[in-house]
């Protein structure tokens, strides 16, 4: 049973993955086509469409992999020092 539930997490994890890489880019994509189409801008709006609709399906795959898969590792607690501080007493 458990090997059945980690298919299924893994199977929705990366069904998940797609969509999240997809649709920022086909939104920009059909930004561009409003824009080209209804507001005459021209074809050249295609390109910094899917450029800013990359962005954003980058950011979505880094976010998806620091929630998933990096969610077992420990941060390191920025309010404690590195190193071990001593005090001087003469």
């Amino acid at each position: 049973m458990k090997d059945l539930n980690k298919l299924l997490t893994g199977i929705v994890y990366v069904g998940q993955l797609g969509l999240d890489l997809a649709v920022p880019i086909l939104l920009c994509l059909g930004l561009g086509w409003f824009l080209n189409t209804k507001l005459d801008f021209g074809v050249w709006i295609y390109f910094p469409c899917m450029i800013l609709g990359l962005g954003g399906g980058g950011m979505t795959f880094w976010k998806f992999y620091t929630r998933i898969v990096m969610k077992g590792v420990k941060k390191p607690d920025k309010s404690r020092p590195k190193v071990p501080t001593y005090s001087k007493h003469i």
